[in-house]
């Protein structure tokens, strides 16, 4: 079991490692709940106090409407180079709000130089020593300061008062002041907003005053232009005689299509008559059928005639040539009339040929004749072209000038005519004087400084909770030294003179006690049931945990039942002798082991409680080297013959090393720990020390248990008291 402490320390750990264990938490507020309470409410009283103390601040607050406006000068970026529809402009404006230059001129305004709040001079005013401090850092009075930084100190501190808020998704902005005088806040918040308005407004006058004079001079150079533009024009005119130009470019462009139209007409007749004459071999004069067809013989109207008059005669002589002779008259007649009408149609044929030529050269001269007009027209259509180009130029520098002059002549009457009297802003709500402060919140103050030492006491607890590392409760022993609990002996009320500690298991109203006592008597019996713990070993880590209080009273329950002798081995603080009512220097343990004592008379017979006591005696020089003895060995076997029981009240184990001697004569050792006393690593140490040597450890006694720890840590007393006596009271 003891070898297997370290591994169930661990395990413990890690076990509440992973579980939050609310109770516990519990436990510790509750436990420090009247420290806690005490610490809130020592801050809510020194809270209470201070703000007391504080100078009241009230706060005015009045809003303003910023509305984007146009310009009437060019345009509103020439004359205020800005944008009034992006959100740069708003915030232009409330910087402008919160400038240095606005709060100067209502700080003379309203003369607040001389507020008691703001007056640097006066030398109960820290707020504004303070801004002046910043101006001179090493200035040991506020007298040795220029009027300058007196004035930029009371201009630092304005401006700390005053706030510039914007309305979110709107065009409102709040103005909010802060001071001690209730009546000086609406007035600034007000000032301050007009002192806006009329800066923009004197704005404004300026800039259209300066616009004003710069078209005034612009006018004036523009009209000179607009002149010597006029004057240009009318020169040319004269000069080139020009009266309507736009009806000599329609007429010539007509005359021009004319020409054009013509000069197809005449190259197809060129090409037609060159045609015929290339088809009829230039100037032969050999008749050729051919001729017959051509597009020029076809389209004579004579030659037509001609040729239907041959067909025709032809077509009589055929008719008499078969009905006559060649000699008959009628067929003679008819054959003359048939050469007459060829030769005449041949004949035409001929001329028309031959005029062919004629045509062909009439018809290249026409053409020719044409193209040169044309070239003609195209020259006079360039000139009037170019003569419309120079007036058109001069027309348009005319209309430029003569428009700029005019949109500046209008825009500088629009300027001169500006109602200025229309503002940027105007109040949405005035400031009105505040009968509340809202600075200091006292209510709000005194309670967030009871929370947060509520807080803070609980923090402390816990910090206090982490950093104790003593043990309280019977569950602790398992889970931090990794030993069973053998009894847990409450904290009884302080005793009279007339009681003792030892005997207090025998004495009447100390039920509780006596019950505690039963118990570990019982777990010390069952812990040996197939071999008794004939020898039993009572220490502790540290002086003061009641060790030998636990001896004497197991050793009154024990002797109840059997044969108990109960020794004093505590030889360098020895208490028993005197707690049972005897002298020091009663012969004891100490003259038992060195000889000079027999037994019997180192014995003392305590027949009232039924128990045996040796005493340790005359304290030894070296009472390790008497424990070591080969006669204390000796003197404990013959002690095992007499008694049942032996309860051997043992030194603590940090201070010597007597129980570490003791434990190797012992058949049992029961570990005392003093609750809420003793530190963890203390007793780990000190069980470790016995460990080490091999001590029969079987368990640990918690002693001096308070119940009220039990209730604060959410256990109830039952499962550490007897039943039946949990109406005695422990403190």
């Amino acid at each position: 079991m003891n070898a297997a402490m370290p591994n169930n320390i661990a395990q413990n750990q890690s076990v509440g490692d992973e579980v939050i264990d609310l109770r516990q938490y519990w436990g510790i507020i509750n436990r420090n709940k009247w420290g806690i309470a005490g610490l809130a409410a020592v801050v809510v009283a020194a809270t209470v106090v201070m703000v007391s103390a504080m100078t009241p601040i009230y706060e005015a607050t009045a809003t303003l409407l910023i509305e984007a406006e146009a310009a009437n000068v060019v345009s509103i970026e020439e004359v205020y180079g800005i944008d009034s529809s992006q959100r740069e402009y708003y915030q232009t404006q409330f910087e402008i709000l919160n400038s240095r230059k606005l709060a100067e001129r209502v700080v003379t305004e309203l003369d607040i130089r001389n507020h008691p709040e703001f007056d640097p001079d006066n030398p109960n005013n820290q707020s504004v020593r303070g801004a002046l401090l910043s101006y001179i850092p090493f200035m040991p009075k506020a007298q040795q300061a220029t009027e300058d930084q007196k004035w930029q100190s009371v201009i630092a501190h304005f401006r700390e008062n005053l706030t510039i808020t914007p309305v979110r998704n709107t065009q409102l902005v709040n103005i909010t002041f802060e001071s001690t005088d209730s009546e000086l806040a609406p007035k600034v918040a007000n000032a301050i907003g007009n002192a806006y308005i009329d800066s923009h407004l004197e704005a404004r006058l300026e800039l259209t005053q300066k616009a004003s004079t710069w078209l005034t001079e612009r006018l004036g150079g523009m009209r000179g232009q607009l002149e010597a533009a006029e004057t240009a024009l009318r020169a040319y005119q004269e000069q080139e005689n020009l009266v309507d130009i736009s009806g000599v470019q329609t007429l010539t462009a007509k005359e021009l299509d004319e020409l054009t139209r013509r000069l197809s007409e005449a190259r197809k007749a060129t090409t037609a008559s060159k045609s015929q004459f290339d088809a009829v071999g230039g100037s032969s004069k050999t008749y050729r059928v051919s001729w017959e067809s051509l597009p020029g013989v076809l389209s004579d109207q004579l030659a037509q005639r001609l040729k239907e008059e041959q067909g025709g005669v032809e077509n009589t002589f055929i008719e008499l040539k078969k009905r006559y002779g060649p000699k008959h008259p009628k067929f003679i007649a008819a054959e003359s009339q048939a050469d007459s009408a060829k030769n005449s149609f041949q004949r035409r044929v001929q001329q028309i040929v031959e005029g062919f030529q004629e045509q062909y050269e009439q018809a290249l001269s026409d053409q020719r004749q044409v193209e040169k007009a044309i070239e003609l027209s195209k020259l006079e259509i360039q000139d009037i072209n170019r003569k419309n180009y120079e007036l058109s130029q001069l027309q348009r520098a005319v209309k430029t000038n003569h428009q700029l002059y005019d949109m500046f002549f209008q825009r500088f009457q629009e300027t001169n005519q500006t109602d200025f009297a229309a503002a940027n802003a105007r109040f949405v709500d005035l400031a009105m004087r505040p009968y509340s402060p809202v600075k200091p919140k006292k209510l709000l103050i005194v309670a967030l400084a009871g929370v947060l030492s509520v807080m803070a006491g609980v923090m402390l607890a816990f910090l206090r909770a982490a950093l104790d590392n003593t043990i309280r409760l019977a569950e602790e022993i398992e889970a931090k030294l990794g030993q069973s609990v053998l009894g847990v002996i409450p904290l009884v009320p302080k005793l009279g003179k007339e009681v003792s500690a030892t005997g207090l298991y025998l004495q009447q109203g100390y039920g509780s006690f006596a019950e505690a006592l039963r118990s570990l008597r019982t777990s010390v019996i069952l812990s040996g049931l197939d071999k008794p713990h004939q020898i039993t070993v009572v220490t502790s880590s540290v002086p003061g945990e009641g060790k030998t209080t636990i001896s004497a009273n197991l050793a009154l329950a024990l002797g109840q039942m059997e044969r108990v002798l109960l020794i004093d081995a505590d030889m360098r603080r020895p208490s028993l002798a005197t707690e049972f009512g005897f002298a020091k220097g009663t012969d004891g343990l100490a003259e038992l082991v060195a000889g000079t004592a027999s037994l019997e008379a180192c014995t003392q017979h305590l027949d009232k409680l039924g128990i045996d006591l040796i005493t340790a005696g005359a304290v030894p020089p070296n009472p390790l080297d008497l424990l070591s003895s080969k006669r204390f060995e000796s003197m404990l076997l013959v002690l095992r013959d007499k008694y049942d029981r032996i309860i051997i009240d043992s030194a603590p184990t940090q201070a010597v090393s007597d129980s570490l001697v003791l434990s190797t004569h012992a058949d049992a050792l029961i570990y005392v720990v003093k609750s809420d006393s003793t530190a963890a690593t203390v007793a780990a140490n000190g069980l470790q020390r016995l460990t080490k040597v091999g001590a029969p450890i079987i368990g640990v006694a918690l002693n001096q248990f308070d119940a009220s720890v039990a209730a604060r840590y959410g256990h109830g007393t039952g499962g550490y008291y007897g039943y039946g006596y949990a109406s005695n009271s422990y403190s």
